[in-house]
């Protein structure tokens, strides 16, 4: 299906009113600094009739329907982004971005976000909305990794992560040796943790056992 021009400046507004909204209110001035001059009053018009914008003297937001709408615009640019820049090489990123965010099916966006990996942030750091295959790949990862407080006695398995920003608390259990793909025999959980990791047997509280995330044992 063709995408028109008059469509590529309606586009181009929600997504500078979504860029804005991400730093506060946006306002007709602003608006105005950020997209070329000429129409832009006729085509803020439309939106508002379309309700996707709702304007308050001055100030101006995207309704649930322009949210909604916008979303997937912020999403394929940012994706787009991404994928010039890690995969193609980053040449006239911002160019690529904005032909390819007018042309991409929701399958064929879904499909570039599984090839990278579901990033969470494009190029310039900021949040790519997430789409439902984000969501499925999520899902499937927290039914592959448990804590190691959910492991059963007996069993080995694999450290996936360390789920913890505490950097005093990090680098203990790196001392340990329980880094990712480290792995761990869970040998008790009462009265304490003891669990064995290459040849040494260590203790743990359950708060430490709660940050050490593993590879779901297969059942045998």
């Amino acid at each position: 299906m063709t995408h028109r021009k008059e469509d590529n400046r309606r586009d181009e507004l929600m997504e500078i009113l979504w860029r804005l909204g991400e730093q506060g209110e946006p306002t007709i001035e602003q608006v105005k600094e950020n997209y070329p001059p000429e129409g832009y009053l006729a085509v803020l018009d439309e939106l508002t009739a379309d309700g996707l914008v709702e304007r308050n003297g001055e100030n101006i937001s995207l309704s649930d329907k322009g949210m909604e709408f916008a979303y997937g615009i912020i999403r394929r640019h940012r994706l787009a982004e991404r994928l010039v820049v890690d995969v193609l090489g980053g040449e006239g990123m911002e160019k690529a971005a904005c032909e390819f965010e007018h042309v991409l099916a929701p399958e064929i966006t879904d499909a570039i976000c599984t090839l990278l990996g579901h990033p969470k942030t494009c190029p310039h750091d900021k949040p790519i909305p997430e789409g439902k295959c984000c969501a499925e790949a999520r899902d499937k990862l927290e039914s592959a990794v448990i804590p190691l407080s959910k492991l059963k006695p007996g069993k080995t398995a694999k450290v996936a992560s360390i789920n913890t920003r505490d950097e005093t608390r990090m680098l203990k259990l790196m001392t340990m040796g329980i880094t990712p793909g480290a792995k761990i025999h869970l040998r008790q959980k009462r009265p304490a943790f003891v669990i064995d990791i290459g040849e040494s047997q260590l203790a743990l509280d359950r708060s430490l056992a709660e940050k050490i995330n593993v590879w779901r044992p297969e059942k045998s």
